[in-house]
């Protein structure tokens, strides 16, 4: 995209953040850009961050790009078109939201309607539970930010990933807020609830137009294996009853896949020690020491790319390893983003060793450090983040001995 473009594109965002609606824009849109492609946009949106445009200003021309695709879309090559093929990654997530829509549609709308028009508490609660039911959208979100998203970015392709996840979590936060101020506030929340629907129909076009073909174009059959193996940790949800799209149609395809490929998950060994100063240890050992640990584990190297993390039963959070190689600024919220660079800056200048963060989650209580690694001489190597579930341990008294 040339200069000029450029320049009216940021034109575009310049009108939306001083408040005119996407639809105001949109012709405007077509008629300078006509049927521009999803990677395109992407790259000029890349341009305009680096020059020092705010995330959020680019993210409010998210819903413009809704509005172009639904009717615009430039076409993807037919060989890869996977996302037709039953049970592969992609047709999972777009039949994630197929099955959305229909809630929204059956369930979730209907409940708002029926409570705006007769606010008994009956109608109430149906709203309520239709509100709860949507928390499983979550499960499709992390998969996307932590699955996609990292092969969008070895492509360069990073400017899209952070808009999306920035929407995502304006949707997260709508969500709490209603789920929080519903059985109080009542009818008073319902711009809210509807601001909530209008904003999850809008992250379903995104997905399905804009996302999704630029995925097709990044990735190959080895990614997608990979997302496949990976997905079934995260979880799925509103799949149910979606032909070609459940739990089991997912591992279906991706165990005659990683036959085929060979790719199945096999432990893969150089050498049969791990010669460590105190000691050695078998490939298989220290993988499993490391797994048996009551913490998760993530090391991200001094090139801020992360290296490695362990496979415990019991996550705290969810990690794929498509991360691997991952920049960290990318496994990261936009909200929390400057706190992570600032630390990693702060370990690399010497002036921190450590930092930790802690959250309550419901009845469970998470710690989170994070450990400036160092050589014997002292020189940076990397960040360790060790993150635990400690609320057994918060409750501890006494005296518990070997010898009792």
């Amino acid at each position: 995209m040339d200069i000029d473009k450029q320049d009216v594109l940021k034109n575009i965002i310049g009108k939306l953040h001083a408040g005119a609606s996407p639809e105001s824009v949109k012709q405007e849109f077509l008629r300078e850009f006509g049927s521009v492609s999803a990677e395109d946009l992407a790259a000029a949106e890349k341009k305009l961050m680096e020059e020092g445009m705010k995330l959020e200003q680019v993210q409010k021309l998210c819903d413009v790009h809704a509005f172009v695709f639904e009717d615009n879309l430039q076409a993807v090559h037919s060989s890869k078109k996977v996302d037709s093929i039953p049970g592969h990654p992609a047709f999972v997530f777009k039949g994630e939201n197929a099955g959305l829509t229909a809630f929204l549609d059956k369930e979730f709308e209907p409940a708002l309607h029926a409570y705006a028009a007769d606010g008994t508490e009956s109608n109430k609660e149906d709203l309520m539970q239709a509100v709860k039911s949507l928390s499983k959208l979550h499960l499709h979100y992390q998969r996307k930010e932590n699955l996609f998203f990292p092969y969008l970015e070895k492509a360069g392709i990073t400017a899209p990933p952070k808009v999306m996840w920035g929407v995502d979590d304006e949707i997260r936060s709508l969500w709490k807020g209603v789920l929080a101020y519903l059985p109080s506030k009542g009818k008073a929340v319902l711009p809210d609830v509807e601001k909530l629907l209008a904003q999850v129909r809008s992250m379903i076009t995104k997905e399905n137009n804009i996302l999704t073909p630029m995925l097709l174009e990044n990735m190959d059959a080895e990614d997608w294996l990979t997302v496949a193996r990976d997905s079934a940790d995260i979880g799925y949800c509103f799949n149910g009853g979606i032909e070609g799209a459940s739990p089991s149609d997912a591992l279906t395809w991706y165990r005659w896949n990683a036959s085929l490929s060979g790719k199945e998950d096999v432990l893969e060994q150089e050498g049969d020690r791990v010669i460590l100063p105190s000691g050695t240890l078998s490939l298989e050992e220290l993988t499993s020491m490391l797994n048996t640990m009551p913490a998760d584990i993530t090391f991200v190297g001094k090139d801020d790319k992360v290296r490695y993390f362990s496979e415990g039963k019991e996550r705290v959070f969810p990690r794929t390893r498509s991360i691997i190689g991952r920049d960290v600024a990318h496994c990261h919220p936009p909200k929390s983003l400057h706190v992570v660079e600032k630390l990693v800056e702060e370990f690399k200048q010497g002036k921190k060793d450590e930092e930790s963060f802690w959250l309550q989650r419901g009845s469970a209580f998470v710690l989170i450090r994070y450990y400036a690694v160092r050589s014997e001489k002292g020189e940076y190597l990397g960040v360790m983040e060790v993150t635990e579930e400690i609320s057994s341990l918060r409750s501890l008294e006494g005296n518990k001995l070997l010898s009792d």
